[in-house]
């Protein structure tokens, strides 16, 4: 008889076809003919949904913008797990996933402290980042309590009345990109209105691109695998 947590994680493999590996302790190399970065791991990549090995398949570019709109150029890897037949986007946590701009500045804007008034994103942009993490908060937080509960086996964090999600605001500095890297890297879905937007979102970006497309999966891989 099939274990309900083996249940779950077939459900997340078979609804996931692509995704994202987050990687926290990386090396930054610049090759100055192209402009282009590529990262180098310091701790070995595994597939976040099987916990399955990981190998290199190809690359991917990706642009990410500073706070003051310079760009960085990056050439990611992607990773095939060799178990579960999964494609992963190796993203190093200065990026945020499903973004034009970096974690870090995603992160001052939200927390509207040192530096945030110096973001050259739009208005409209910038209300948006606000308003759709706000709107994603109960959704952070029941995740992050699961996370919780797996790696405890506690029933509930304890933290009296602070949120999770509250705690760790205070207790890291880039709270973003480490709330980020924790959730990715369990096997959580992602989608495009925000980094941890509730599902709901998901489906109407999913059934969206379905009627454009006349049911073509063309722009389901876009949404998907974007990083």
């Amino acid at each position: 008889m099939t274990s309900p947590r083996r249940k779950f994680e077939r459900h997340r493999r078979d609804t996931l076809p692509y995704g994202m590996i987050i990687v926290p302790k990386f090396e930054l190399k610049y090759n100055e003919e192209t402009g282009i970065y590529t990262i180098v791991p310091l701790v070995p990549c595994k597939c976040p949904l099987c916990g399955g090995a990981v190998y290199h398949r190809d690359y991917k570019a990706r642009d990410s913008k500073k706070l003051d709109g310079a760009v960085w150029h990056f050439m990611l890897r992607r990773l095939l797990c060799d178990d579960c037949s999964k494609l992963h986007t190796e993203i190093p946590d200065i990026i945020q996933p499903h973004k034009q701009y970096a974690t870090e500045t995603i992160q001052r804007v939200i927390d509207g402290g040192e530096g945030a008034r110096d973001c050259v994103a739009d208005d409209s942009t910038i209300r948006r980042w606000r308003a759709d993490f706000a709107e994603a908060l109960p959704d952070i937080e029941q995740k992050l309590a699961s996370v919780y509960v797996q790696e405890t086996s506690d029933t509930t964090p304890s933290l009296s009345s602070v949120t999770i999600l509250a705690y760790i605001r205070v207790m890291q500095k880039r709270w973003l990109a480490f709330v980020m890297c924790l959730l990715i890297n369990a096997g959580y879905k992602l989608c495009t209105r925000f980094a941890f937007c509730p599902p709901q979102f998901s489906d109407k970006i999913h059934n969206a691109n379905k009627n454009k497309d006349g049911g073509c999966g063309k722009d389901d891989k876009n949404i998907a695998d974007t990083g």
